[in-house]
């Protein structure tokens, strides 16, 4: 399956009487394999911008299990010779990348909490602790989605606002735009040769300031 995903954060907040605000932008573009009912491995390329850096290398990352690999080719260029994939293992139980979109999970409680508007169109509203099932979240989260005569998913828009203490934390908001197409087409996603990859532990900080530079994302993939 194909799937393109745009999404933002943006915080609003004041800053001795001036109002200012941070977003930050990601778009992200690939393929998702599936196997037993769940998304088994992922290849997207991502991009990020943001008002205060406008250019942000895009890198590629290649996911499985609970497994990443990321390159891109000033990645590749700043690594020891012969490696050009950086990998990582996530410590959660699942792979964050692999929940692109929305998991299985997420869209029955969205189906759940909306009602049809329009043919193959759903709308609803949910509070953030009920949709994340966090009971400590507090905020709103509203949510479209969109299928096609064949009842296949096309389209999922979420938008989030968290509550916060205006005063110390501003306003923040989340949005997030995803559009599936392909469904049911054959994938095959191949992790790369292990004499290619790199863990990210056995980074040097002189390698880890170059990787990071050239797009790695700071915090690491997940």
């Amino acid at each position: 399956m194909k799937i393109t995903e745009s999404s933002s954060i943006t915080l609003d907040f004041t800053v001795d009487g001036q109002a200012m605000q941070v977003e930050v932008k990601t778009r992200t573009t690939g393929t998702l394999a599936f196997g037993k009912g769940k998304v088994a491995a992922a290849d997207l390329r991502v991009r990020m911008t943001s008002r205060q850096k406008e250019f942000e290398p895009p890198y590629r990352v290649v996911a499985e299990g609970r497994n990443a690999y990321v390159t891109n080719p000033g990645i590749a260029k700043a690594l020891p010779a012969g490696r050009s994939w950086i990998g990582s293992r996530t410590s959660e139980r699942e792979n964050s990348i692999l929940d692109m979109g929305a998991t299985p999970a997420d869209l029955k409680f969205m189906l759940d909490h909306s009602s049809e508007v329009a043919p193959g169109e759903y709308q609803g509203t949910s509070t953030l602790a009920a949709y994340r099932h966090n009971k400590a979240a507090e905020g709103s989260v509203e949510f479209h989605l969109y299928f096609d005569k064949n009842n296949l998913l096309t389209r999922t828009v979420v938008d989030s606002t968290p509550s916060s203490d205006e005063d110390d934390y501003g306003q923040m908001a989340f949005h997030t735009d995803t559009s599936f197409s392909g469904w049911g087409a054959k994938v095959q996603i191949t992790a790369p040769a292990p004499g290619k990859v790199i863990n990210e532990k056995k980074l040097t900080p002189k390698t880890r300031r170059a990787v990071i530079k050239a797009g790695y994302p700071e915090p690491g993939p997940f």
